[in-house]
This record gives structure tokens, C-alpha cells and sequence, in this order.
């Protein structure tokens, strides 16, 4: 048995068979919090399960995890040890890595062999593959190019694109809304005054003139109260004009998606309404309404969120406006037809409309999040 100590107050003893995970901050009750053991699940006890999102029930088959993962982390500075999960578990808990410990100390290669060797003992203890990094790199090394779609991709009332050529330079992305969008709310806005002024002319004309109201065939018990009624319609739709003015004052009409420095921020001119950095966000989802019935899928309804930590979804994208034929070229809409119902992970190769490529390319700028795929037949 081979003992290493991993903080002030943890420890992990293992063999070629066993690794634990031991708390002693009182040396006289060593605490188990974790245990691998060659053959048997994962198991737990509830504090570490708790403060990882896991399974109340204390432990996860050898079945739903994926492998030992050992990388840097730049923002703690230390080295992260982790294991990554099934995605029935990840979509349970909505995210597929959690960490076990970290080792923290002014020269990270002082604990780089360390933390290598407890993972590699873990691995073959559970049974399943070991992936290390050095400082700065991601855990598992990128054999090939992701295949993204091509940018500018158009999400209806949307356009993903690259910067403008001032900032081209970092890579970044926008989210910009069509005018269009905007002069449909104008085009509302004069429907609606055109109408309330056709109702103050006529409410006001007949409380200040001697006009004969109908006394019948109209549903109010008093056509006395006509004028009345014309002048409550009117006050509505001053407030459905104020509703929309709201709207667009309210609305961003871009969000900028920044990968070196991580965040995302909704603009509305040159006013920023918000923003939020990477490291709060656990995933990306794509949902979309889709047409049960027909050769090629028509889109009725498309939404872009992220998923926060606390569980709250911030929205980036909704899209009402129906997208007949909405497959990308080379789209295989027999494939596409086939594609379930619910949640599904979705990986790059698998984007077949403009809204899931956009969501890929948005996780990947964010620092290769997850993306999930909420399909919902209508």
C-alpha cells in the first residue's frame, strides 16, 4: 500500500487494485470520502456527493465513467484531479467532469509527477484510460480540427459572424439581430397609434356632438357606453405601444462572444445590458420546436441558453420565426428525420441546421463546453 499525502487534511493510500481518498483532520477518526476498488462501483460518502452534484445514492457503476482526467488550472493554479462521466449522468447532474482533489503549490512541477502517479493509479484501479496535460492545454489533445460550418450562418431573426475587421484579430464572435426585427416592431407601433387615434377621433366626436348611437345590435346593455368603451380600447393600445417601445429599448440588438477572455456580453447600441464570463456557465443547449411530418424539417421555434452553475438557464438567442427547409447543404434530412425526441449531447459533426452549428460555435469560443441538443416535435 502506498500512502501520499494531497493537502494538510487528505490523503489517498492505494494498490494495484484499491485507491482511497481519506480526510484526517482528526487523526484519530480518518474519514473515508472516496474509494475505487477493482470490479466494484465508485463509491462516495454524502458530503463529496453533494458538493459535486452526484448520485445521493453514494456510488456510480464502472459503466458510466469515461476517464481519469489530470489538467492545470490556470485561475487556481494548481493541478486538478478529475473524472469525467457518461452523458446520462452528465445530463442528470449537467456537466460531464467533476473534480476528486487538487494540489496547489508555488512550482506546479514540484506536483506534477505526484498527481500523474495518483492518477494513473486511479485509472487502472476503476479500469478505465488516464489522460494527462501539461500547464495550459486541454486534457484531451486534438488529433484533428473540430469541423465547424462556416461563419455567417443566419438563425432566422439572427446572424452569427465574425467581428468586424477591427477585432478580427481576437477571434471574436456576434449574435446580431436582423433589422428587420426592429422595423416589424415599428410597423406594430404605427398599427397600433393609427388605431388609437381612429378610436379617440370616434369616442371623443361622439361625446362632443350630438351623434345617434345604435340601439341595437350591439352586445353592451347601454349604448350609452360605447364612447366610453372606444376611449378604454384606445388606452390599451397605448400601452401595448408602450409594451413595445420597452422592447426595443430592452432588447440587445448584438451579443459579442469573446474567446480570450471567456464571456459573453448583450449590447444595445453602445450600451452594454450584460454579461457573463465562461467560467459560471456549464453548457450551451440548442432547443428547437420541429415539424413532426414532412420530407424536410420546418422550424417553428429556436432558443440558444446557457447553462449557468446554479442551474438557471441565461437565454443568448429566441427565435419565433418559422424556417422552412432549415437543413444545412449536405444535410442528410432522412438522418435528421430519424433524430430523436429530448436531450441529446451534440457533438460538432453532427450539426445539420443553422441554431446547432451556432451553439457549437459558441461552446467551442466559451472554452469547448458541452452542447445539448433539446429537440421537441410538434
Amino acid at each position: 500500500m502506498t500512502r501520499i499525502a494531497v493537502s494538510s487534511n487528505s490523503l489517498v493510500d492505494y494498490s494495484p487494485d484499491r485507491w482511497r481518498l481519506i480526510k484526517v483532520e482528526d487523526p484519530q477518526t480518518p474519514k473515508l470520502v472516496l474509494e475505487a476498488k477493482r470490479g466494484a462501483p465508485l463509491r462516495f460518502d454524502a458530503y463529496f456527493a453533494a458538493s459535486r452534484d452526484l448520485p445521493e445514492s453514494g456510488e456510480i457503476l464502472a459503466a458510466d465513467l469515461g476517464q481519469v482526467v489530470l489538467g492545470w488550472s490556470s485561475e487556481s493554479e494548481s493541478w486538478q484531479l478529475g473524472l469525467t462521466l457518461s452523458p446520462e449522468i452528465s445530463l442528470a447532474r449537467s456537466s460531464r467532469w467533476f473534480e476528486i482533489f487538487r494540489f496547489t503549490h508555488p512550482d506546479p512541477a514540484l506536483h506534477e509527477e505526484k498527481a500523474a502517479r495518483l492518477g494513473r493509479a486511479l485509472a487502472a484501479a476503476l479500469g478505465i484510460p488516464f489522460a494527462s496535460t501539461e500547464a495550459g492545454i486541454k486534457a484531451e489533445p486534438e488529433s484533428e480540427p473540430i469541423p465547424l460550418v462556416d461563419l455567417p450562418l443566419h438563425l432566422g431573426m439572427w446572424r452569427l459572424q465574425p467581428a468586424d475587421e477591427n477585432s478580427a484579430g481576437n477571434g471574436d464572435l456576434r449574435l446580431l439581430r436582423e433589422p428587420r426585427w426592429l422595423r416589424g416592431r415599428l410597423r406594430q407601433i404605427a398599427w397600433y397609434g393609427l388605431w388609437t387615434a381612429v378610436y379617440l377621433w370616434v369616442s371623443i366626436a361622439t361625446l362632443t356632438n350630438e351623434l345617434g348611437l345604435p340601439i341595437a345590435g350591439t352586445l353592451i346593455p347601454n349604448p350609452a357606453w360605447l364612447p366610453y368603451l372606444g376611449l378604454v380600447v384606445a388606452a390599451l393600445l397605448v400601452l401595448a405601444i408602450a409594451r413595445q417601445v420597452l422592447i426595443i429599448l430592452r432588447e440587445p440588438d448584438a451579443l459579442v462572444i469573446q474567446p480570450w477572455e471567456r464571456s459573453v456580453g448583450a449590447w444595445r447600441g453602445n450600451k452594454q445590458l450584460w454579461k457573463v464570463n465562461a467560467g459560471r456557465v456549464q453548457s450551451v443547449y440548442a432547443s428547437e420546436v420541429v415539424k413532426k411530418r414532412g420530407r424536410r424539417p420546418t422550424i417553428f421555434h429556436g432558443e440558444i441558453n446557457l447553462h449557468l452553475l446554479d442551474g438557471s438557464f441565461l437565454p443568448l438567442l429566441i427565435d419565433r420565426e418559422k424556417l422552412v427547409d432549415a437543413l444545412l447543404p449536405g444535410s442528410d434530412p432522412a438522418a435528421e428525420k430519424k433524430r430523436p425526441e429530448g436531450v441529446l449531447a451534440l457533438e460538432p459533426a453532427e450539426a445539420a441546421t443553422a441554431l446547432q452549428a451556432a451553439a457549437i460555435h459558441i461552446a467551442l469560443s466559451l472554452g469547448e463546453l458541452p452542447v445539448w441538443y433539446d429537440r421537441r416535435l410538434r
